[in-house]
């Protein structure tokens, strides 16, 4: 019996001390100003501070090459490009080369795209240095996996009628029950 609870409170410290080492951190969200990116950024935010406890800032650029150089300069830990976002940034039609070239020339890593077919491609891309920082960031990402594509975006943007974006966001998370 001593050993049972002995080992739960050991258990339960454990637990306090992951959940306890993201708190405090920030994590900064970079997206293009266009309402879906801004949507998607603050899907981001809410899932990471409610599932971890970590801050996450969001910055605004007017461009995609914006958001890559504020990337490479340290500026924006994670953000999402879309297929034409990646055409406007990189003139490659093949992603494998666009993902290798991120990776040698940015220092930046794609992670899971969250949706992957011939209409949507959202792809989140994170800078090294955050990955060593939070490296169960990328599992926590690809829950999205399959939740967010072109028609759940209009569909989130009709909602913005009626509510705030941060409402709209959260309402999403728990309907989807990643919060």
């Amino acid at each position: 019996m001593i050993k049972k609870i002995a080992m739960s409170f050991i258990m339960l410290l454990i637990a306090a001390d992951i959940s306890i080492a993201c708190v405090g951190k920030t994590i900064y969200v970079g997206y293009v100003d266009k309402k879906n990116d801004e949507i998607i950024a603050n899907v981001f935010s809410r899932l990471i501070l409610e599932r971890t406890g970590t801050t996450a800032k969001l910055k605004k650029f007017n461009t995609p090459n914006a958001v890559l150089t504020a990337a490479q300069n340290g500026d924006v830990d994670l953000f999402v490009f879309s297929d034409e976002q990646i055409k406007n940034v990189i003139k490659s039609p093949s992603h494998d080369d666009v993902k290798n070239e991120f990776n040698v020339k940015y220092n930046l890593v794609w992670l899971k795209p969250i949706v992957s077919n011939k209409m949507d491609f959202f792809v989140p891309v994170i800078r090294k240095d955050t990955l060593k920082k939070f490296p169960a960031l990328p599992k926590l990402i690809e829950k999205l996996e399959g939740k967010i594509n072109n028609s759940t975006l209009n569909h989130l943007n009709t909602m913005l009628r009626n509510k705030s974006i941060k409402d709209v966001v959260k309402d999403f998370l728990k309907e989807n029950k990643l919060i």
